[in-house]
């Protein structure tokens, strides 16, 4: 909203009229939520217009929270694998948003117990309350603050390290790091390590096994490149990975926190790069970009 109480002008590339969604997400608000199909589209567009109030994100706008992503990428049976033979293992979706993926994995069987989020604002895991309609059955764990935010202490003494240090064995950043440049992903994902149970487990000594993975927005040519339409600073760059560059960053955060990492990644052509193949932030070489570090000592 405007100071004046008005709705703020839309992007050109917001998704106005929505006549059908993912059918993944239909069948979880159908199934899991309890919704009756004439009410699906109502119902989403009625909490994505209340969110993109607050943040004018693509992934909102563009109705890309409703698209289940993390069960389309090659490391979802290792992630799966990891949750159901370990049922002490916590997985984060870091960024979380609404937190659909965390009601995907609870449909999946995962129990919630094993589930946690974090968002920039408490808004969003309400507005995920409201979505899914599960205020009262859904028992994952949340936290609010910024991932990003400068200043180590008071990071460590915020909701986020107080309610999730020590307790998460898997991490999934989707659509998170390509927010920032180098230097605020490098500090992000070196808090996520330390976020890891493994990493303050001086029973073992080891965090072997732990898994911090994602997809981002990425390119062809690896670097800064100006977020123009993406923010509202004119001046605002984050970094683009591709594979090459993604397992350098790694080695970065390895050499940081005193760990060794395998990565594995890869670029391909998804619909929201073809949605925003004419949008000010894109050129010819922007792609997604998955990737998984597999923490080896």
């Amino acid at each position: 909203m405007t100071a004046d109480g008005q709705s703020r002008p839309k992007p050109s590339w917001f998704q106005e009229h929505v006549e059908s969604i993912n059918p993944d997400a239909r069948r979880v608000l159908e199934s899991y939520s309890g919704l009756s199909p004439d009410e699906v589209i109502r119902h989403v567009l009625a909490v994505r217009n209340e969110a993109f109030e607050v943040y004018q994100y693509a992934c909102i706008g563009q109705m890309r929270f409703l698209s289940f992503n993390l069960q389309h990428l090659p490391f979802y049976p290792q992630i799966l694998e990891h949750l159901r033979t370990n049922p002490t293992a916590g997985f984060l979706d870091a960024g979380c948003c609404f937190a659909q993926e965390l009601r995907f994995l609870a449909d999946q069987g995962i129990p919630t117990t094993q589930l946690y989020g974090c968002d920039l604002e408490q808004i969003f895991i309400e507005l995920g309350y409201q979505l899914f309609r599960d205020q009262d059955r859904f028992a994952a764990t949340f936290a609010v603050g910024d991932l990003a935010a400068p200043g180590t202490e008071a990071f460590e003494a915020g909701d986020i390290a107080r309610t999730l240090q020590g307790r998460i064995s898997v991490v999934f950043a989707s659509s998170l790091f390509h927010m920032w440049n180098y230097e605020v992903q490098l500090r992000v994902a070196i808090r996520l390590v330390r976020l890891c149970r493994e990493a303050t487990d001086t029973g073992t000594g080891t965090g072997t096994g732990t898994i911090i993975a994602g997809r981002q927005m990425g390119s062809t040519l690896a670097g800064e490149h100006a977020m123009t339409g993406m923010t509202k600073d004119p001046t605002a760059t984050h970094y683009r990975h591709n594979v090459e560059s993604i397992k350098g960053f790694w080695s970065d955060v390895g050499r940081a926190t005193g760990t060794r990492w395998t990565v594995e990644a890869g670029l391909y052509m998804a619909e929201e790069i073809e949605q925003n193949r004419n949008a000010p932030f894109a050129d010819a070489n922007l792609r997604m970009l998955w990737w998984c570090a597999t923490r080896l000592d």
